[in-house]
This record gives structure tokens, C-alpha cells and sequence, in this order.
């Protein structure tokens, strides 16, 4: 089971939980209704961008869009939301990104991420940085397969993932150990996977280098039971000469 996914439940009954309209969200959020319609219905992927835009407008920690082990509750308002007094505005860190992907040393590189995506490997790094449309979906894919916590990226300092107000959640994307244990397996895989292609091209040679002996000794083979039979006779021949003389 993965363990990141998106409250969707929560996020359809957002105007119940809230006790306002569509129109007054949308209007709150500055998304337009209709847009803000097929978000709720489902019939478009939210992007992590109007996500932060949304729980910013109403108040609301992405922790409870960002659900741990499906663990997908539906909040009252009061435990929902936050004074606007102690509302602290959600954040996406895009040094986060910066540090956790890309060609240096411990980091994920972008076509592995562009892999996981299902797009080229252009893609990954614009998305993450909230410059072109990146669903939350997605987002959280990444997220499960290199097992990254959303919020190394999402910065939210209303509370902590236990619901209780905190310090708030901010995390490095990951610690110098770490780093150094990623670029370790990294190298072992790569090394691992050019041994096991140096040892298929060995074999092939062989293989192609058997075939070739095999033919040449049947070759030789056939060669040395023709000249069997061509001698045969004019020794069988000499042979009962000698015994007639």
C-alpha cells in the first residue's frame, strides 16, 4: 500500500465541511466555479499549485488533503480550519527540489523521476518547481516510489501530522548519510548492471564461437567419411589381387 494519497473524500464534501457554497469557495479561492466544479467532481487532476492556493484562501492544513496510509478523514470546521490570527501561509520549497533531485552526488536524477512520471525526462524538474501544471497525483506518485515525504516540499507550520497544533513541518529533503547511502547504491546498480551486460556479450561470443566449431567439425567430419569411402575400394581390391597370385 502506498503511503501518501490525496483526501479526495474530504476535498468532495468541502462545502459541507466549510457550510458554504461552491460559488462562495471558488470566489474565496479566486479559482473560477466552473473550474473549482470539475476539481470537486473529479473530472480534472487538482494541481499541487491551486491546492496550496486553496488551503491558503480557507485556511486549511494540507495535511488533511495529504493523507498518510489512506488514513482519509473528513474534519468539522472547527478542527478544520484556523484563525486567520494563527494561520501561518503554506509554502512549496523549491530548494527542497533543487537539493533532493538532479546530477549531483545523492540526488534522484530527473529521468529516473520523468520514468516514474511517464514523461521524457525534460518535464520532471518544471512540474516540481510549480512552473508548468503538476497534479497532485502525480506529485504523490513520485513521492511513494522514491520514498519521499510530501512535505519535505510543502511547507506547512499550522501543525503537525498527528493534528495538533506544532512548530510546524519542514524537513530537509535528506539528511548528508543519506545522500551518500543513495549515490553508494546508485554506483553498485550501475556497476552491477554493466557487469551483467559485459557477461550477456561474453556469453554471446561463445555461444557464436561454439556454433562456428560445431560446423567446422562436422565439416571435417564429413569430409573424413567421404575419403573413408573413397579408399575403401581399391584396398579391398589389392588385398584379393595378392591372394589370387
Amino acid at each position: 500500500m502506498d503511503k501518501w494519497s490525496f483526501n479526495s473524500l474530504l476535498f468532495g464534501r468541502l462545502t459541507d465541511v466549510l457550510d458554504i457554497s461552491v460559488t462562495e469557495m471558488a470566489k474565496r479561492c479566486h479559482v473560477r466555479q466552473q473550474v473549482l466544479n470539475r476539481y470537486m467532481k473529479n473530472e480534472n487532476e487538482l494541481p499541487v499549485k491551486i491546492l496550496i492556493k486553496m488551503c491558503n484562501a480557507l485556511r486549511m492544513p494540507c495535511h488533511f488533503f495529504v493523507s498518510e496510509y489512506n488514513n482519509h478523514d473528513v474534519p468539522n470546521r472547527e478542527i478544520a480550519t484556523i484563525s486567520a490570527e494563527q494561520w501561518q501561509p503554506i509554502e512549496w520549497d523549491n530548494q527542497a527540489v533543487e537539493h533532493t533531485f538532479g546530477d549531483g552526488e545523492g540526488r534522484i536524477f530527473w529521468k529516473d523521476v520523468a520514468v516514474v512520471m511517464g514523461v521524457t525526462a525534460q518535464k520532471p524538474h518544471d512540474r516540481f518547481l510549480l512552473r508548468k501544471r503538476f497534479p497532485v497525483t502525480d506529485f504523490l506518485v513520485v513521492c511513494n516510489h522514491f520514498n519521499l515525504s510530501p512535505f519535505n516540499f510543502l511547507v506547512d507550520q499550522n501543525r503537525d501530522g498527528s493534528g495538533k497544533k506544532g512548530k510546524g513541518i519542514r524537513s530537509t529533503a535528506h539528511p548528508p548519510a543519506m545522500l551518500a547511502e543513495i549515490s553508494a547504491l546508485r554506483d553498485d546498480v550501475d556497476r552491477l548492471a554493466r557487469t551483467a551486460a559485459d557477461l550477456t556479450e561474453k556469453y554471446r561470443d561463445i555461444a557464436a564461437r561454439y556454433d562456428d566449431l560445431l560446423a567446422d567439425h562436422k565439416l571435417l567430419l564429413r569430409r573424413f567419411n567421404e575419403y573413408l569411402a573413397d579408399t575403401a575400394a581399391p584396398i579391398s581390391i589389392a588385398a584379393d589381387t595378392g591372394v589370387d597370385g
